[in-house]
């Protein structure tokens, strides 16, 4: 939520190996701007990020080169060291689709490329499942912004857990301060499949003659991913292919300085062949244009942000070359077109009080051809308003706030009577109006203790709705039509409760959930004894326990984030067989990163053990009886080497060592593609890599 800064607030150095910020707090802000130095410092109020939580707890900052530089460019191993945050990530797919706190898919997390909500996904099997499937170049990333909960402004929108969003580099990230004209060219490669990765970007800036000034930035990024053995030497399918594409185009423009726009436009391209989830090759363009405003006048009162964007995802299953040559799906494609408007303004009423509204809306059409499997065509559109306030008063922060969110979702199904066969318009809608409230007290400038109230809602998508409108081979039924025009919102009302304690060495955070969902929607036997999906009736609970901690002298450093869930939820009658990949956390994870530094801060060397308890997956039975069966999955340890140098101010070196001990395991929440082909997760992996600035 907004928050109101504390002119004796405490510095918080959050001391991360790999740059996540693990405890601030959104009620209470330190001091005034967000600084980068050798380690990310913040100084102040986190309206500087692009996801606020209304949790009272922490909201989450991942820097992109930490995932280059000691993860192996892997986004998703980065955001599973965040407690309470899980991914989806099957090996043959570089998709990642976001968990938190056993929320996935459907827009349950809203997760975002520059603020674009990310809403692509390939029902029907073959490498679908009806998670959210976001593809993203790691090269290209500059931070990724986690809130967990409740969400605050434009991005809570619809989400029901939390939020996601993965920022790009900007022209500030190619140019050094003042500096006019320059670029930045960063290259690495590895062994198991790890090719070459490979972004260079270009930026200049200048001031107008009447004042202000502007910046543009041009930048492109792929990279060639292969064939990788799992730690028993067993390798991926000899077709195993991701070669993705990407084209980013940015400019800045500060006529005055109360006013700043930023203009953006990507294309990204990938033809991949996931041989084990899939058997078919998929060709995908994914393009977007956005625009965002800020205008912050010598005002207490005005200080305007808005933005608008448009997207659209195609995709296609073309004939392969020898490998996926014949199939039902060959010539299956489809279109994801997402455009939407946001415009929120803050008010610092009094020294002790601050407002914070607006209003966003959003549309998403999906629409597929014949081919399209049980993909069912439909259009969502979402409109909410938002009120939130900000109260100081002694050692307390109080935070409250009620949101309206409203939904619309129509398409149209055929209907056939008396051999005739019509098309018929078919549409639901919904509203909620949806609470929070927090609390926080502070001991001391480094030791404070909150707890929260928070309702969230998700409206229903047209890919459950419409389900089965263009056939579903694999259940039996192909002109079969499944559709549920009587679907609601899924609520949830989630409890948090937790401390935070900071000083300049050292943070620690601890904190508690629980999650009551209604109308939990599942893929499911009806009372008319047709399939389809529906609302679950009752309450789908939630719980779980997140500790984080960190430490940074000028010798060592080290992070420990744990996580403590039950996050047992309804699983779909025909899970594992695309229509549900069954997100639920594993029972405990953890990630303890510890690291030496060297000849003062340029060097860096950092040893990761990453902990995943036991976890299950969904698996169908067979085509004709998908009923959903809980595969166990065995607990796994990993260990990881990577090390930085800073060779000079425009030359930097790193390289890591993935799966140390080249350990076998079966990646949890991973889907049951891993278990049905025998591949483990990626075996031990060498890579290395530089950046140079120029």
């Amino acid at each position: 939520m907004t928050t109101l800064t504390r002119t004796a607030g405490v510095r918080l150095r959050l001391q991360c190996s790999v740059a996540i910020l693990v405890s601030c707090c959104p009620i209470a802000t330190f001091a005034q701007d967000i600084t980068v130095l050798d380690l990310i410092v913040v100084e102040g109020n986190i309206n500087d990020t692009s996801v606020q939580t209304l949790s009272g707890g922490e909201t989450v900052l991942l820097e992109g080169e930490a995932v280059s530089d000691s993860y192996t460019g892997d986004v998703a191993t980065a955001l599973r060291s965040v407690p309470g945050v899980f991914t989806r990530s099957p090996g043959d797919n570089p998709a990642v689709t976001v968990n938190i706190r056993g929320m996935q898919g459907l827009g349950r997390v809203n997760t975002m490329i520059d603020g674009i909500p990310q809403t692509f996904r390939n029902m029907s099997g073959h490498g679908g499942s009806y998670d959210d499937q976001v593809f993203v170049d790691p090269g290209l990333v500059a931070g990724a912004d986690v809130a967990k909960g409740a969400v605050a402004g434009p991005a809570g929108m619809g989400a029901l857990a939390g939020a996601a969003n993965f920022r790009t580099i900007g022209i500030d990230d190619v140019l050094d301060g003042e500096k006019r004209v320059g670029g930045m060219l960063k290259f690495s490669a590895g062994t198991n499949g790890y090719g070459p990765h490979v972004t260079a970007a270009g930026a200049m800036q200048g001031n107008f003659a009447t004042g202000g000034d502007w910046g543009t930035m041009l930048a492109i990024s792929g990279y060639e991913n292969g064939q990788y053995a799992d730690g028993d030497g067993t390798k991926s399918s000899e077709y195993t292919q991701d070669e993705p594409l990407t084209i980013l185009a940015k400019a800045r423009f500060r006529p005055s300085d109360a006013l700043e726009i930023n203009v953006a436009a990507q294309d990204y391209n990938n033809k991949m062949f996931p041989a084990s989830s899939s058997g078919y090759i998929w060709d995908m363009e994914r393009q977007s244009v956005s625009a965002d405003l800020r205008y912050n006048p010598a005002s207490e009162l005005i200080d305007i942000t808005a933005s608008a964007y448009w997207q659209d995802f195609s995709f296609d299953f073309p004939e392969g070359e020898g490998r996926s040559s014949t199939g039902s799906y060959i010539g299956r494609e489809g279109t994801d077109i997402s455009k939407g408007f946001s415009v929120s303004n803050s008010s610092r009423i009094s020294p002790d009080l601050r407002l914070d509204y607006g209003l966003a809306w959003s549309n998403n059409d999906y629409d597929v051809n014949e081919l399209g499997g049980t993909n069912g065509s439909g259009e969502l559109d979402k409109l909410g308003a938002f009120l939130q306030a900000s109260y100081q008063m002694g050692a307390w922060d109080f935070g409250a706030g009620l949101r309206y969110d409203t939904w619309e979702l129509s398409g149209e199904i055929p209907e056939t009577v008396n051999n005739l066969t019509t098309v018929v318009p078919l549409d639901n809608s919904g509203e909620e109006l949806l609470p929070n409230l927090s609390a926080r007290y502070h001991f001391s400038d480094a030791l404070s203790t909150y707890a929260s109230y928070a309702k969230t809602m998700r409206a229903p998508t047209a890919t459950e709705m419409f389900y089965g409108v263009n056939g579903n081979a694999h259940t039996g039924g192909g002109t079969t039509i499944r559709v549920n025009p009587d679907l609601d919102s899924e609520k949830a009302e989630t409890f948090e409760i937790g401390v935070n304690y900071a000083t300049e060495l050292y943070n620690v955070s601890a904190s508690a959930f629980q999650s009551n969902v209604e109308d939990f929607i599942v893929f499911e036997t009806d009372s008319d004894n047709t399939v389809r999906f529906i609302n679950v009736p009752g309450k789908t609970t939630l719980r779980g326990i997140e500790l984080a901690g960190g430490f940074e002298t000028e010798r060592f450093f080290g992070t420990l984030s744990v996580t403590l869930s039950d996050t047992d939820q309804p699983a779909s009658q025909q899970a594992g067989g695309g229509h549900d990949q069954y997100g639920e956390l594993p029972n405990e994870y953890l990630t303890l990163d510890l690291g030496v530094k060297f000849q003062g801060d340029d060097g860096r060397i950092g040893a990761r053990m990453r902990y995943v308890g036991d976890s299950v997956v969904a698996r169908y039975t067979s085509f004709t009886d998908m009923t959903a069966m809980m595969i166990d999955k065995p607990s796994y340890t990993l260990f990881d080497l990577y090390g930085t140098y800073q060779v000079s101010e425009t030359a930097e070196l790193f390289a890591s060592v993935e799966n140390v001990f080249d350990t076998y395991y079966v990646e949890a929440n991973s889907g049951d593609t891993s278990l049905n082909g025998g591949i483990g997760g990626r075996g031990r992996t060498f890579t290395l890599g530089a950046t140079f600035r120029f």
